[in-house]
């Protein structure tokens, strides 16, 4: 009887209906654990956490928690800043509208960052500029040095460099020892102050009106490098544009009457960069020159514009480029809803450039890592504020988009990622 056709028959009629219903209440388990784990770890429940899991082939949210509440971002405002400039600005960077004459150049700056930034060695534009009179014309509206929202007394940190109209240098001074002391720019060399011996709290110092730096170094070999933002001000403007060209700078209100558009650096590295070590002032001026090219000289006018043209599902509160701001406020699904826009845009291997990779590049560098790299993501910080949005490639070979946000706690940071890192392992596994 063992061996009738008939039991072979019905075992395998029982395997055929079993074994899809064993793999369904598996991924049914793991997800419950995963939803447990949410709401039952003791790190989670002494905060505020928020977490959306969205499969983009699908077009189905797999998990949510507080998805549609807001949340401080942090750094996670520049995945809006990248999309903002994916969408209104060309593949280089404009840098100036100009108007040439026989000796003379008139320029209307463009925000563009990188304009004689160091990190920058090409810099395709400066040598236009150079034995030429220049006259620039600013834009009648003030733009404050300061997006609304930062920390006043956070002026002198590299992190927190002035904003302005026509950047030049990154806004900032780097001193450098290695064999012999080098600034950048040169025209500040006479303003800096060494000191030798421990430093009081820290390593560099200037007042707030007033460019004079104070650097303080271990020992008279020491090799270091240090960065300050500049008080910036148009005077000082001329001035370093007229050492760097050798010629003359003015200031003009009358606007250009014909122009050409001067390009600088290359958009997809810029954006890389600015992501990939979270750079503040990057994001700020980019967002800038996409408003300026795009014809807005009011930033709060063109990120409404933005935000209509990107009908996301609720309203949010976005007031700068960098997430500096606390004002800014946004909600997980948001994220996920302009992460998702994202990936429709850029080819997979841009997105591996641009994003931070778990336990491999950028902010992400010590954590969440994989072999193969399975986190690609941006990460946002302030203090008791931690936020992590990007994308996860599960072990079955799914990309899946997700915002997780921390707000609000008072543990280390350290033990709320570890506790990210157990749920996004998780569905790494599950999917």
């Amino acid at each position: 009887m063992k061996n009738h056709p008939f039991w072979h028959i019905a075992i395998f009629c029982v395997l055929v209906f079993i074994l899809p219903s064993c793999n369904s209440l598996r991924k049914l388990a793991t997800s419950r654990d995963i939803d447990t784990y949410l709401k039952q770890s003791e790190i989670f429940r002494k905060e505020f956490t928020g977490f959306a899991l969205y499969d983009p082939l699908s077009g189905k949210y797999l998990k949510t928690k507080n998805a549609d509440l807001y949340f401080t971002p942090a750094s996670n405002t520049k995945i809006l800043t990248t999309f903002a400039c994916l969408t209104s600005l060309p593949d280089s960077i404009p840098s100036f509208l100009a108007q040439r004459f026989a000796d003379t150049i008139r320029l209307e700056p463009l925000g563009d960052p990188t304009f004689l930034h160091t990190d920058f060695p090409t810099q395709p534009v400066i040598n236009k500029l150079k034995n030429k009179t220049i006259e620039i014309h600013l834009p009648e509206s003030e733009l404050t040095p300061f997006g609304p929202g930062w920390a006043w007394d956070d002026y002198q940190y590299s992190y927190q460099t002035e904003r302005s109209w026509m950047p030049i240098y990154g806004n900032e001074v780097r001193i450098f020892n290695r064999d012999t002391l080098s600034v950048v720019p040169a025209f500040f060399k006479d303003y800096i102050s060494l000191f030798v011996g421990e430093k009081p709290g820290s390593l560099v110092y200037r007042e707030r009106k007033f460019n004079l730096f104070n650097i303080w170094m271990e020992h008279d070999t020491s090799s270091f490098e240090r960065k300050i933002p500049f008080d910036y001000s148009h005077e000082l403007l001329a001035r370093l544009l007229s050492d760097t060209t050798n010629a003359g700078v003015s200031f003009s209100k009358t606007p250009l009457s014909s122009y050409n558009t001067l390009y600088n650096e290359a958009l997809i590295p810029v954006l890389t960069l600015m992501m990939q070590r979270s750079d503040n002032f990057l994001a700020e001026q980019l967002l800038i020159t996409a408003a300026r090219y795009s014809g807005y000289n009011n930033l709060d006018a063109f990120r409404n514009h933005l935000l209509s043209e990107w009908h996301l599902s609720s309203p949010i509160q976005w007031v700068d480029g960098s997430g500096l701001s606390r004002y800014n406020l946004f909600t997980p699904k948001s994220l996920v809803e302009v992460l998702s826009q994202i990936y429709g845009q850029l080819s997979w291997n841009e997105i591996e450039m641009i994003f931070p990779t778990g336990g491999a590049s950028g902010t992400l560098k010590n954590w969440y890592p994989g072999n193969p790299p399975y986190v690609f993501a941006k990460t946002g910080t302030l203090s008791n504020n931690h936020c992590l949005s990007g994308f996860i490639v599960t072990n079955s070979g799914r990309k899946l988009i997700f915002s997780f946000m921390n707000n609000n706690y008072l543990s280390p940071v350290s033990e709320v990622k570890r506790e990210m890192q157990l749920v996004l392992e998780a569905i790494r596994n599950a999917y």
